[in-house]
């Protein structure tokens, strides 16, 4: 069957016209939408979803005699046409022909057609814009959104909830479910609502649950004859040391013992280096308890003012460049590969692949293990991949969401998972024999059972998707990836700091996501953004000395003048509710 292609471009353009006319917000929410109403009801069932254990749903027994009683996963007896919504990726040749396309459409017996959203943050806007609209949508939806997103468009009755056809057709996904793993993970898949209305994305990379490293210019440690720091105080004598005595050789003084830049992944410096002194939390909206259990801020306490006023010590003695406050990604870059030498005495990058314009610069490089503050504080910053993404949705539009569960289903086979990270098999990976090939994560008692021959990610190809879908991808599979021949390759040296700096969080007290509701998210949006842009600023002045650390109690009462108090109280009736729902399943 030939297969339809479209710009959704043109639709969405006419969409905003009549979205307009029926008096669309921005929020894409309308005064009055039939359709949505309707599926509204049809979707609601005597028990609300939040009450009901385990994955909830209505009920109701699905229709299956469409699928396949002989396969062991939901596959369809009869090939079936789907339309599929996904955005533009140039990175992709032909999304028609992609092989991790051709691999689900011939597993589950479907014909997948295409339509497209725009590339970047266009994709977005566009996609909510049609989802308003009122228009006739594709069936399927592939595209990553935030859990309020969800929960609004889920609720207002664009994406149908999808716990029945987890728990009565699901092979895959359920089985996920049924682990303690995956028992944790439900209160996160599920809206406020109790509702799933998301087929989620959970890619597990342990690399990247420990993404905030430090490193450190091993080369001219030995130059100086200096030790590895292990405190802070240790850190502060080696910076002083890499200014003052040439390590580079080149008598003159134009080492940086510490520079950052303020927008790459984890190059910030000060979200790194607080944690000696506090749990930051900062890839969580900085939410940490209180003695009494009760959610506040890292960043309004008396442990990350004594951080910043380290980190100033450092800056006013030339040990920290402020141009770590100005910078931008690309221009740090340039530092890295300064064509008169190596420069850098330390930094703070989430994967030595910031070197990949100056690859041998890397090589004077090894992590530096998490630092202890002097109140014998060791903390990392832990962002837990586990915790489902929300890439995957059913709409309300779709005659036939038991054939589109199947596809989704799918997603979640060890098999899709390769597909969809490495690309196929032959041609960018091969299996190995784990007696004779030793595995990147080794240290952990990962056992080798792939290896890249031609690491396709981020490049222009046509065996994967980019993980913009559904996907289960597990440390089981993630950490099995064999060692690299380069003992410099990124991924290599992101693997070799693993060991000193797994586990070193707040397991008990740690707050990985909140699942506000639409009331909530609009209660705090502003206070949020508020908070988000005062704070930089602050931190930044306090740091780098424009603003003196004795101005911190009106530092603290700006906060609760932006509307912290308010933020916290939202934040914790939300946190509360979770907990219940938890305890309830």
């Amino acid at each position: 069957m030939r297969r339809r292609a479209k710009t959704i471009t043109a639709l969405v353009c006419a969409a905003a016209v009549a979205a307009t006319a029926c008096g669309c917000g921005s929020d894409g929410n309308t005064t009055d939408n039939n359709n949505n109403n309707t599926n509204q009801e049809n979707n609601n069932s005597e028990t609300p979803a939040a009450e009901q254990e385990g994955l909830g749903g209505s009920g109701e027994q699905l229709d299956l005699s469409i699928l396949d009683e002989s396969s062991e996963y939901p596959k369809l007896k009869e090939k079936t046409t789907l339309t599929v919504l996904v955005q533009t990726d140039t990175n992709i040749e032909d999304v028609e022909t992609n092989d991790y396309v051709t691999k689900l459409e011939e597993a589950v017996n479907v014909d997948l057609q295409f339509e497209y959203l725009p590339a970047g943050t266009d994709g977005k806007q566009k996609l909510n814009v049609l989802l308003s609209s009122g228009s006739e949508l594709p069936d399927m939806i592939w595209f990553g959104l935030e859990p309020i997103e969800v929960y609004t468009y889920g609720s207002q009755g664009y994406f149908i909830p999808i716990n029945d056809y987890i728990d009565q057709e699901s092979f895959y996904l359920k089985n996920y479910l049924e682990t303690d793993e995956g028992k944790e993970n439900l209160k996160y898949i599920k809206s406020a609502d109790g509702n799933i209305y998301s087929w989620p994305a959970i890619i597990e990379e342990i690399g990247n649950d420990y993404d905030h490293r430090m490193w450190i210019n091993q080369t001219w440690l030995d130059e100086l004859g200096l030790e590895m720091p292990t405190t802070t105080d240790e850190y502060y004598e080696v910076l002083k040391a890499f200014k003052e005595q040439d390590p580079n050789g080149n008598g003159q003084a134009d080492e940086m013992p510490l520079v950052g830049n303020r927008t790459g992944w984890n190059q910030q410096v000060w979200t790194t280096l607080a944690y000696p002194f506090i749990y930051l939390n900062d890839m969580f909206d900085f939410l940490i308890k209180d003695d009494e259990g009760k959610l506040t801020v890292s960043y309004a306490q008396p442990e990350f003012k004594a951080a910043l006023e380290y980190m100033n010590k450092l800056c006013s003695e030339g040990l920290l460049s402020p141009l770590t406050f100005t910078q931008d990604e690309a221009q740090w870059k340039q530092i890295l590969g300064d064509p008169n030498g190596q420069v850098i005495g330390s930094l703070c990058a989430g994967s030595m692949s910031a070197y990949a314009g100056a690859p041998d610069r890397k090589k004077d490089l090894t992590h530096l293990p998490p630092l202890t503050g002097p109140e014998g504080v060791c903390w990392t910053s832990y962002r837990a991949t586990s915790l489902p993404q929300y890439k995957g949705f059913i709409t309300s539009s779709c005659e036939n969401p038991v054939a589109a569960a199947a596809v989704f289903d799918y997603m979640y086979s060890e098999e899709m998972a390769r597909q969809g990270r490495w690309g196929t098999e032959g041609k960018s990976w091969e299996k190995v024999d784990s007696s004779t090939t030793e595995s990147m994560y080794e240290s952990l008692g990962a056992e080798a059972s792939f290896k890249i021959t031609d690491n396709i990610w981020g490049g222009v190809q046509n065996q994967q998707m980019g993980e913009m879908h559904p996907t289960l991808r597990t440390y089981d599979i993630t950490n099995s990836q064999a060692k690299p021949d380069d003992p410099y390759d990124a991924q290599l040296m992101t693997a070799n700091s693993i060991p000193d700096y797994i586990d070193k969080y707040p397991k008990d007290d740690l707050i990985t996501r909140i699942i506000y509701t639409q009331e909530e998210a609009d209660q705090i949006a502003e206070i949020q953004a508020s908070l988000k842009t005062y704070r930089e600023e602050a931190i930044a002045a306090f740091i780098t000395g424009t603003r003196p650390l004795s101005d911190w109690d009106n530092y603290l009462a700006e906060l609760e003048g932006i509307g912290l108090s308010q933020f916290l109280e939202v934040a914790q009736q939300a946190y509360d509710r979770m907990e219940s729902m938890d305890s309830s399943n």
